[in-house]
């Protein structure tokens, strides 16, 4: 693609930028994020945790509870942008919001549960590795702990044992 771009002058080549973003709407977010910076970082996290809230609690009606689309929508905002607190932080929305549900609607299945326990295991990953993260999430990991307590599955075992297992717990 170097090779085949390097020939194109300036003019064609903002054309064919042009074209390819009103043609994706992936390309938008990317160029934009490229290209505007942090208010565009913001705005993709704000609309990210959005699509993550109303797969659980939309505004109308009742959640469609797609775990895919809302696992995507974090991987998307990760490739986009590389902010990592941001990129951590709509991990461990994913799973109070999945906890929420649980607690409002009642219980789910094992793949549900075994879909926060995994998230929340990244989360824990990366706090593990660095304790200022450690300090930024570390109440809102307990919380959900708490939430947890009555929940089947062994869900809130399994949460517990991954929060005391973090080094930076006392």
């Amino acid at each position: 693609m170097k090779k085949e771009t390097q020939g194109i002058r300036q003019k064609e080549l903002i054309r064919l930028v042009a074209e390819l973003y009103k043609l994706d709407p992936n390309v938008q977010q990317y160029l934009s994020v490229k290209f505007l910076g942090e208010e565009t970082i913001h705005d993709l996290y704000e609309s990210t945790k959005k699509e993550i809230e109303d797969e659980f609690f939309p505004n109308k009606g009742f959640g469609k509870m797609r775990l895919a689309k809302a696992k995507t929508a974090i991987t998307n905002f990760k490739k986009l942008t590389n902010d990592h607190l941001r990129t951590v932080d709509l991990m461990l929305t994913y799973v109070e919001v999945g906890t929420e549900f649980t607690n409002t609607y009642g219980d789910i299945d094992e793949k549900f549960y075994s879909s926060m326990y995994s998230m929340y295991d990244k989360v824990v990953t990366e706090c593990e590795k660095d304790e200022e993260l450690f300090k930024e999430f570390g109440d809102r990991l307990y919380s959900v702990v708490i939430e947890s307590d009555g929940i089947g599955w062994g869900y809130h075992d399994g949460l517990a044992d991954l929060y005391y297992s973090i080094s930076w717990v006392e």
